[in-house]
């Protein structure tokens, strides 16, 4: 296993840009979180970061207009947040370190969309609590970002990861949303706190609202995780 994790961050080095391997790398990190007889805890050092570059680093394949790394960075925030789940305690503090790192990308006004999407992505899978203190109070923030990539000016790449940021937070935060807005829901109100997301969210919000609530969601194991597929290259 010692070895298995040392190659393992190796590998994810050198094999970035190349989507499918790194999805099966992913594939790999699951299968280890679901063996109850390994122990897992005095290797997180070397899967962390390697699941972690998986999540914000900003190009994950050669093709990133074409390609859905999208669904990598999704399914590594997952397991994330899983091994937080698993493997956080008072002395490691390994949820706050991970939360760190994420919300750190988010007071970045120079990061890439990409990996803001993944810390997004990240933040989003440790719960309504965090999505509230550290994504909720930057909305306006990313909102600006996001109406920056709607000219025709702006490449493909980058319009295509703002509209992925979009979807992503109207899908997050509207449960959040819903709990700390009164209503009625004025899209004038929404407009003037989140700027350009504000009709996306407050369409959200309201659709939120229609649908039953239901008993907070748990962390989901790793055997609710849907996995990436791998687009074989023509």
């Amino acid at each position: 296993l010692e070895k298995i994790g040392c190659s393992y961050s190796r590998l994810v080095n050198v094999v970035q840009n190349n989507l499918a391997i790194l999805i099966y790398l992913m594939r790999m990190v699951r299968a280890l979180l679901d063996n109850p007889a390994l122990y897992l805890e005095k290797y997180l050092h070397e899967l962390i970061p390697s699941v972690s570059t998986c999540i914000v680093s900003k190009q994950l394949c050669q093709r990133p207009e074409l390609d859905n790394h999208w669904a990598l960075r999704d399914f590594a925030a997952k397991l994330m947040a899983q091994i937080c789940k698993n493997f956080n305690t008072s002395t490691n503090n390994l949820q706050t370190r991970v939360t760190r790192l994420f919300s750190t990308a988010l007071q970045n006004d120079k990061v890439p969309l990409s990996s803001l999407y993944g810390a997004i992505a990240g933040l989003s899978e440790m719960g309504h609590e965090v999505i509230k203190v550290f994504i909720i109070p930057r909305l306006k923030f990313i909102s600006e970002r996001v109406c920056n990539m709607q000219g025709p000016e702006i490449s493909n790449t980058e319009r295509n990861a703002a509209g992925h940021i979009r979807a992503m937070l109207s899908k997050v935060c509207a449960p959040v949303l819903k709990t700390m807005r009164s209503t009625p829901d004025v899209l004038e109100d929404y407009k003037r706190d989140f700027g350009f997301l504000g009709p996306a969210l407050h369409q959200s919000v309201i659709k939120a609202r229609q649908t039953p609530s239901s008993a907070t969601t748990p962390s989901p194991s790793t055997s609710s995780i849907s996995v990436p597929s791998v687009t074989p290259r023509v």
